[in-house]
């Protein structure tokens, strides 16, 4: 689906009960700076101290082009939480700016991270010759005021700073310099396709233009493109090496980059626990019709469905449901076709504040957090590429699904190449297909099955290690089928008919027959009321853009697509609940 649909930017909003900022204060001229974060609403625990701090703010180093400048002298803390509430996450980031003047007429700086929580040291830019380098520590801490509701506020302190002296100009006659930024691909990787970004030219201005040009595998030297980032094209197994030189009339400079490229992994079989099965969600139930479900992950407390509203699987945050509630629905809840329904752990990879685990440090190394997520700052993207690294938090998270006794998993955000520049790193269809392959199975080690999240353009590859798919607004963005898709290239795929190499569409999930799911695998789609394009159940009179709910159900629930079809509000907290094929 698109990445920046409007029903995606909401549904955004789905976990914030009640998020506020709190003024930041600047320590050198103790003048307030903007407050950051924006309420979403009253916190049920009232107002929470922001962090604290002690020191001064100094920058450490020489500004100079090329030169490396430390953030130093702080040391942050939380602030203790008021009686009965809990301290979710602590973080502190980093910005740079450069100023004409002092404090004043500032912009970012000339080579700013994608990585705010590893940007404690800047390599000062080329750009920033003259003026004067700014830095700004911002701490926050998110606390959890009522758990019943998941309530929580989100408080930040900034404190601000300025190098003593303006920047000075490159060395004259040093022969300039370039560093590669943003990330790289781990030492082994079973991705086939990289993007490599690199910093502007470090150089004196005196000694004529720098020129950047890069090269892969020893072939011919190419021209670097004006956004310093360079792709490296579908890369056969074995070693692989890239190579960046940058010159002028002082000499030249190259940095280079050596990985080897692997086989992915195959698709791991699913393990159950003693005295457990897995359970694969079949494409369709008892009745020949598609399984019927629901979503609720904006709920703390899941909502039962019963009688003609039963269905045979939930889809429940992850962290906020608690094994008492799956046992509970496992083992008491009425189910549609089931002795009783199936729970889905939905798990989100992109990194979100208010999680238990979202500290910087063991479970999400600094370095990996890049851009905002859709103009949410208490949301990062992650970069997959660093798999290594996270590694610990998947396993984590998963054995945390395992341990509540959930029978599958669904992994949302696995579509963060699309685009490319969405988050920072410049990922690749390939880094992607690295991470899931180890995650999809990861989730089969732990005795459940796994559900594909959205990303056409992968569903060919997907099927192959996830045992179902979600996915939203297919039927508004009309890319449900692989013959809705036939034809459409993106990032080196070229999509496909059902019988093709790389059909792009989930029909490709629902007729992929196995012997687990002799009816083909679950596909399950969700529209948006908040889209406004397919009319209620009932709705008498539908607006010209609109659709009927019945024309909705003809061409997602019924043959030949045959998915588990459902219109929801975007806060998928169980108000409305409006399935196919009669909506009720």
């Amino acid at each position: 689906m698109p990445a920046h649909s409007p029903a995606r930017l909401r549904l955004r909003l789905r976990l914030r009960r009640a998020v506020a900022g709190a003024a930041a204060v600047t320590a050198l001229a103790l003048v307030p700076l903007a407050a950051s974060g924006s309420p979403a609403g009253a916190a049920a625990g009232g107002p929470v101290p922001a962090p604290a701090h002690e020191g001064t703010l100094r920058i450490t180093g020489s500004p100079r082009d090329g030169s490396v400048v430390t953030a130093a002298g702080l040391s942050w803390s939380p602030a203790r939480p008021p009686k009965g509430e809990t301290l979710l996450s602590f973080a502190v980031a980093y910005a740079w700016q450069s100023c004409q003047g002092r404090d004043r007429s500032c912009r970012a700086a000339a080579d700013a991270s994608a990585t705010p929580y590893a940007a404690r040291q800047y390599q000062v830019g080329h750009a920033d010759t003259g003026r004067w380098l700014r830095v700004t520590e911002t701490a926050s801490e998110v606390i959890e005021t009522a758990p019943a509701t998941f309530s929580f506020q989100d408080v930040r302190r900034s404190v601000s700073g300025l190098a003593p002296v303006r920047v000075a100009a490159y060395p004259r006659h040093q022969r300039p310099a370039s560093a590669f930024v943003n990330g790289l691909p781990e030492q082994r990787t079973g991705s086939d396709a990289e993007y490599f970004q690199v910093s502007a030219a470090h150089f004196n201005q005196a000694d004529g233009p720098a020129v950047q040009r890069y090269r892969i595998d020893g072939g011919p030297w190419h021209a670097l493109a004006a956004d310093h980032a360079f792709y490296a094209g579908h890369l056969r197994p074995g070693r692989h090496q890239v190579a960046v030189s940058t010159a002028d009339r002082a000499g030249s400079s190259r940095i280079q980059f050596s990985w080897h490229v692997v086989p992915l992994p195959a698709p791991a079989p699913c393990r159950p626990a003693a005295g457990r099965v897995c359970w694969y969600p079949p494409h369709l139930a008892a009745t020949g019709r598609p399984l019927r479900w629901d979503w609720q992950i904006g709920r703390v407390r899941p909502l039962e469905r019963t009688g003609r509203h039963a269905v045979d699987m939930y889809d429940l945050d992850g962290f906020l449901t608690t094994a008492a509630q799956v046992r509970a629905i496992t083992t008491t809840w009425p189910a549609s076709t089931l002795p009783h329904p199936r729970t889905v752990c939905y798990l989100d990879l992109a990194w979100e504040d208010y999680r238990p685990d979202a500290s910087p440090g063991r479970y999400f190394p600094a370095r990996t957090l890049g851009k905002i997520y859709y103009g949410y700052p208490q949301e990062r993207w992650v970069d997959l590429r660093q798999l290594d690294a996270l590694e610990p938090m998947l396993r984590e998270r998963i054995s945390m699904c395992a341990r509540k006794g959930f029978a599958a998993v669904e992994l949302d955000d696995i579509d963060s190449f699309d685009p490319p520049a969405e988050t920072g790193f410049r990922l690749t269809p390939g880094d992607l297909q690295n991470f899931l392959a180890y995650a999809f199975n990861e989730i089969h080690r732990y005795g459940m099955t796994g559900l594909w999240k959205n990303s056409p353009y992968l569903s060919w590859w997907g099927r192959r290690y996830a045992d179902g798919a979600l996915l939203e607004e297919c039927y508004f963005d009309h890319g449900c089928t692989a013959a809705q898709l036939q034809g459409s290239t993106q990032y080196g795929i070229t999509c496909t008919g059902l019988r093709g190499a790389t059909p792009c569409g989930f029909d490709d999930f629902s007729t992929d027959v196995t012997p687990q799911q002799p009816t083909g695998k679950w596909v399950g789609d969700v529209e948006y009321t908040d889209d406004d394009y397919v009319c209620r159940p009932g709705q008498k009179k539908c607006g010209p853009h609109q659709r009927p709910f019945r024309a909705f159900c003809r061409a997602v629930y019924d043959p030949p697509a045959g998915f588990a079809a459902v219109l929801l509000d975007v806060d998928l907290d169980g108000k409305l609940f409006a399935p196919c094929p009669q909506g009720t």
